[in-house]
């Protein structure tokens, strides 16, 4: 079994359980995926991966990349991985820069009309905003973003 991901703490973590578990030839990419990319070139990985942060996604093969993913709107070849600006949706997606600039930052028209939606970001990344829970204030933070939610739509 061969397990990655991208910096290589999570699947330092996936296989020690495996082995604990009992799988045998439990095996890992040192350093994740991004730094494979960055020694090796990435030669054999296709398309963008995936990131947890405002990159959204970043090249892995420096020798032949190639694009793999569509539009979620028209179809077209594109590597432009974006979050949709409905914070309801939020849904992780390519969508080719002109299709976004067209949709406002939404992957659907109901997501382009919603109320809620995010001011339009053309890198389509949109910092997570919580309308619940702080650490300094506990569940009383709740309230006072419901306000803030309230006073946003009316």
């Amino acid at each position: 079994m061969f397990t990655y991901c991208t910096g290589g703490i999570k699947c330092e973590k996936a296989s020690a359980y495996l082995l604990e578990k009992g799988f045998t030839n439990v095996y890992q990419l040192h350093g994740g995926i991004i730094k494979y990319g960055l020694e090796e070139g990435g030669e054999d990985f296709d398309g963008s991966c995936y990131v947890f942060d405002n990159r959204v996604a970043t090249l892995v093969n420096s020798i032949n990349p190639e694009v793999i993913s569509k539009c979620h709107v028209c179809d077209s070849l594109s590597n432009h991985m974006v979050n949709c600006a409905n914070p309801e949706c939020n849904e992780h997606l390519a969508i080719c820069p002109t299709c976004l600039q067209e949709m406002d930052g939404a992957c659907s028209q109901s997501c382009k009309e919603h109320p809620r939606k995010r001011p339009y970001n053309e890198k389509g990344y949109y910092s997570k905003q919580s309308v619940g829970y702080s650490p300094e204030l506990g569940f009383k933070s709740f309230g006072r973003n419901l306000k803030i939610e309230k006073r946003k739509i009316n």
